[in-house]
C-alpha cells in the first residue's frame, strides 16, 4: 500500500506529503517541477524505485503548491526556486528532520535544489543533482545553453500538450515504452493546470544559479544521462567542475533514472548517503517482471513527470 497522505503548512497553505522508510538519513526527492503524491504509485517500476530508495533512508516526498494534491498557488507567488526552499523547509519541520539530502530529477527541479542548498547549508546535508543544470540560456560565458528565442515555443509548446485532448503519449517514440495515450492527458492534468505550468516554467527558464554553486558546502553527486538531447551532458560536467563537493557519474541513455537503470542509480544513491552498497538481484528480478507489466497499463506520462520537451 502507498504511503499515507499527510499536509504540512506554509501560512494557510497545505502542502500534501509522504514519508516512507526509516532513517537516518533523510532523503527528499523531487521528480521535476510538478508532481502528484498519490498518483505516482499507479506506476509499478516507480513505486518499486521509491522503495528501494526507502529501503536505506527515510524517504520525503512534497507536492508543491499549484501542483498534486496541494494547494494552489498564492495570488502573487514567489519565484520557483524561492518558493521551493520555502515549501522544503515546512515539509522537514513537519517531520522533524533537521538536515537532510536532496535528490532531484530532471532540468526544470535542478535551480530550486541549487539554491535551497546554497542559501540553507545548515538543512542540506547531500545534494543529488539527475540531468540538471545551473543555467538554461546561452549567454557569452555559457555557451552550452540553448537560443533565447526558443523559450517561447517551448512553453508553447509545453501549454499545447497539456491541452484536454491531447497528451505526449499521443505520439509515437519509437525509442519509449507504450503508452496509453487517454491517461497520460489525464496524469498531466492532475498534476498542474496549464497556467501553473506556463507560470512555472516561464520563470525557470530565465533563470541563473551559477553564482549560487561556489556557496554550496553538501557533497554533490551529478548524474547525467549522455543522450540527453534537451540538455546535453556538459550541463552536468560544469555543475561538476564549479561545485567544490561534487562528482560526476555519466550515465548512457536518455531515460528517466527509474526506467532505465533503476538499480545502478539506487546503488549510487546509497553509497553516495551510506557509503556502501547492498545486494540488489532480488529488486532486478522483480524489476524484469513489473517492467512486462508496466508496458502494457502504463503511459509514457505517468513513468515520468518531465516536461514534455524534457523527454
Amino acid at each position: 500500500m502507498p504511503p499515507e497522505t499527510r499536509y504540512a503548512r506554509v501560512g494557510p497553505d497545505r502542502l500534501a506529503y509522504q514519508v516512507l522508510g526509516q532513517g537516518p538519513p533523510d532523503l527528499v526527492l523531487t521528480i521535476g517541477a510538478f508532481s502528484h503524491v498519490d498518483i505516482v504509485w499507479e506506476d509499478p517500476q516507480t513505486a518499486l524505485f521509491l522503495r528501494r530508495l526507502a529501503s536505506f533512508c527515510r524517504l520525503l516526498r512534497f507536492d508543491r503548491r499549484g501542483t498534486g494534491a496541494s494547494d494552489p498557488l498564492p495570488p502573487d507567488p514567489l519565484p520557483p526556486w524561492e518558493a521551493y526552499a520555502e515549501e522544503l523547509v515546512a515539509v522537514m519541520d513537519a517531520v522533524g528532520s533537521q538536515r537532510a539530502a536532496l535528490l532531484v530529477a530532471g532540468p526544470e527541479a535542478g535551480p530550486m535544489a541549487l539554491s535551497f542548498a546554497g542559501t540553507r547549508p545548515e538543512r542540506t546535508a547531500g545534494l543529488i543533482l539527475a540531468d540538471a543544470t545551473a543555467r538554461y540560456l546561452v549567454a557569452d560565458d555559457y555557451p552550452i545553453g540553448f537560443p533565447p528565442e526558443a523559450t517561447e515555443a517551448m512553453i508553447a509548446h509545453a501549454e499545447e500538450l497539456w491541452a484536454p485532448r491531447r497528451s505526449r503519449g499521443s505520439t509515437p517514440q519509437p525509442h519509449r515504452r507504450p503508452a496509453v495515450p487517454a491517461l497520460g492527458g489525464q496524469v498531466e492534468r492532475a498534476i498542474a493546470s496549464p497556467r501553473v505550468v506556463r507560470t512555472q516554467l516561464r520563470a525557470l527558464l530565465a533563470v541563473d544559479m551559477r553564482p549560487i554553486l561556489p556557496l554550496i558546502q553538501a557533497p554533490t553527486l551529478v548524474l547525467h544521462h549522455t543522450d540527453f538531447r534537451f540538455l546535453p551532458v556538459a550541463h552536468g560536467r560544469y555543475l561538476t567542475e564549479h561545485s567544490p563537493e561534487a562528482r560526476l557519474v555519466e550515465l548512457p541513455g536518455d531515460l528517466p533514472l527509474w526506467w532505465d537503470q533503476p538499480d545502478l542509480v539506487a546503488e549510487l544513491v546509497e553509497e553516495f548517503l551510506v557509503g556502501a552498497r547492498r545486494s540488489v538481484e532480488p529488486t532486478r528480478v522483480l524489476a524484469t517482471v513489473l517492467q512486462r507489466r508496466a508496458r502494457i497499463t502504463v503511459t509514457s506520462g505517468l513513468i515520468a513527470f518531465r516536461i514534455p520537451w524534457f523527454w
